[in-house]
């Protein structure tokens, strides 16, 4: 009996220690992980100090134009018979954008569709098969549109939610001057407002077309974040589908100096790479904030004065 409560000892111990080393092999992988996952957050916070030093050399020009006057105007006659021109044929040959063209004016002013109308004659759309989803970094593409060629490819199947964001994509491009949206390239190289370009559009992409989005979750806060500081939010929107960039700036220095306008778009770009985390998140929440208690008072909709910061306050609080 004695030698078979031995054996069982032995065993447990030998278990034991199994399990001991199972643990540390996978404490350690974890610390590996941890310490990688710091190293490249790390690099991409260098790189974005590194990006907004060389834009507010290249941006300081701004503080000497007129932001507040629009680049745009009411349609002329010969713009409207050229939108009736595009619309019907969009009607007879790619009933997928004549729907989206429809539902989206439901939503915007005609002036607002001039990027469109330019470029949805051109549009090529291309569906591919599940298996090309997947990017080089292991992350799943979901779709994308090509600003040179009009092309728009499409790799998962979302109730046309996927498709109507690379159209919104479209429908804000002004390729004679390289803008998407919110997004521009500069001839110094450098890039700015894609992080907000893409939060913005797929917060568009789910008011106006009520779909239940999953993508750019935390870039859709930080857009709408963005959109408090207009007293009118429809001039965000006018803003936006006019490639306006500059416009968005014009309406943030009103609450904040061009290095800081700078400094916090450059910081919501940075989260369209996976390597910041939540705490990084809510440190530009907080830096928003900040912002906002410099802003003057404006009135809400029961006609009385209210503090920006209150409002942010409420939506920082307000998660979806």
């Amino acid at each position: 009996m004695s030698i078979i409560i031995n054996v069982v000892v032995v065993l447990l111990i030998a278990f034991n220690i199994y399990n001991l080393k199972n643990v540390y092999k996978d404490v350690k992988e974890l610390y590996k992980i941890h310490k990688e996952s710091q190293t490249k957050r790390k690099k991409t916070k260098m790189k974005l100090q590194e990006r907004k030093l060389n834009l507010n050399k290249t941006l300081q020009e701004l503080k000497n134009i007129d932001l507040e006057t629009p680049l745009y105007a009411e349609f002329t006659q010969a713009e409207m018979a050229y939108f009736l021109k595009v619309t019907q044929k969009l009607k007879e040959e790619n009933t997928e954008i004549f729907i989206f063209a429809s539902e989206l004016l439901k939503h915007v002013k005609l002036e607002n569709m001039r990027n469109f109308m330019k470029s949805a004659p051109f549009i090529t759309i291309h569906q591919h098969p599940l298996k090309e989803t997947e990017k080089s970094d292991g992350r799943i593409k979901a779709g994308s549109y090509t600003l040179e060629s009009k092309e728009i490819d499409i790799y998962l199947e979302d109730n046309n939610s996927t498709l109507y964001h690379e159209l919104l994509h479209a429908a804000s491009s002004d390729f004679t001057y390289n803008v998407s949206g919110f997004n521009i390239h500069l001839e110094s190289g450098e890039s700015l407002g894609k992080g907000l370009n893409e939060g913005y559009t797929e917060l568009l992409n789910k008011r106006f077309f009520d779909k239940k989005s999953k993508s750019y979750i935390r870039l859709q806060k930080l857009a709408e974040l963005i959109e408090l500081f207009y007293e009118n939010k429809e001039d965000m929107v006018t803003d936006y589908f006019n490639a306006d960039i500059f416009g968005l700036v014009g309406e943030l220095l009103k609450s904040m100096t061009l290095e800081e306008a700078i400094d916090i778009i450059v910081d919501i770009d940075g989260f369209l790479n996976s390597n910041l985390n939540t705490i990084d998140y809510l440190k530009l929440k907080q830096k928003i904030l900040k912002l906002y208690e410099k802003s003057p008072v404006i009135i809400n909709q029961n006609q009385k004065p209210m503090q920006k910061s209150k409002l942010l306050v409420k939506n920082l609080f307000n998660e979806k």
